[in-house]
C-alpha cells in the first residue's frame, strides 16, 4: 500500500507543481466563471460540466474568490487518485503489474495535462474506472455513485463509452472469427 501512496504523492506533486501560473483559456475561464457566480449567490446558466462547477465552487466560496490554482484544483486532485484505480482490479492484474500501471498513470503526460485543465474530462474518466472497478468486484453502491458522477462529468463520457463499445465490437468480432 505504502507503494500506492508513493505513486499519489507523485502524481499530485506533478499536478500542483506551477498549476496556478498560466492563465486560464477561454474554456477554462467560461466554467471557472460559472462556479465564481455559484460561490457570489448568483444563478448563471450552468454548462455541461456540473460536477466540474459544483465540486469548484465550495472553494471559491471558502477562498473569497477565484484563481486560476483554485479553477484548476479539483482536476489535479481527482487526476491524482486515478492512481488508485489498479487496485481495484486487483482479481485481473498480479500485484506488480498493477504498481507498475499506478506509476504510469502517475507520470502519463497525456493524463497529466487533463488533470491541469479546468475541467471535467478527467472528472470523467477517473469516475468511470472507479465505476468499473466497483462493478469488477461486484459492489453495486458504489457501482452506482461512481457512474453517477461519471455521468456528471460532462460530455466526454460520451466519447468515452463510444470508444470502449467500438473496441469491445471489434474484440467480439476477432473472437468470433477465431
Amino acid at each position: 500500500p505504502w507503494l500506492y501512496t508513493l505513486a499519489f504523492l507523485i502524481a499530485l506533486s506533478v499536478r500542483l507543481i506551477g498549476l496556478g501560473t498560466l492563465p486560464l483559456n477561454d474554456a477554462e475561464s467560461w466554467l471557472a466563471l460559472q462556479a465564481l457566480h455559484l460561490a457570489d449567490g448568483l444563478k448563471p446558466v450552468l454548462g455541461p460540466h456540473p460536477a466540474y462547477i459544483l465540486f469548484t465552487t465550495p472553494f471559491f466560496f471558502l477562498y473569497g474568490g477565484g484563481t486560476n490554482f483554485l479553477a484548476r484544483l479539483i482536476p489535479a486532485l481527482i487526476g491524482s487518485a486515478l492512481v488508485f484505480a489498479p487496485l481495484l482490479f486487483a482479481d485481473r492484474f498480479k500485484p506488480r503489474p498493477s504498481l507498475i500501471l499506478a506509476f504510469f498513470i502517475a507520470l502519463d503526460p497525456g493524463m497529466i495535462a487533463i488533470s491541469r485543465q479546468a475541467g471535467s474530462p478527467i472528472l470523467a474518466i477517473t469516475f468511470f474506472a472507479f465505476a468499473w472497478g466497483y462493478w469488477n468486484q461486484n459492489k453495486p453502491r458504489l457501482f452506482a455513485a461512481f457512474s453517477a458522477l461519471a455521468l456528471l462529468g460532462g460530455p466526454s463520457i460520451w466519447a468515452g463509452l463510444l470508444g470502449i463499445g467500438i473496441t469491445w465490437a471489434i474484440r467480439q468480432g476477432l473472437e468470433a472469427r477465431s
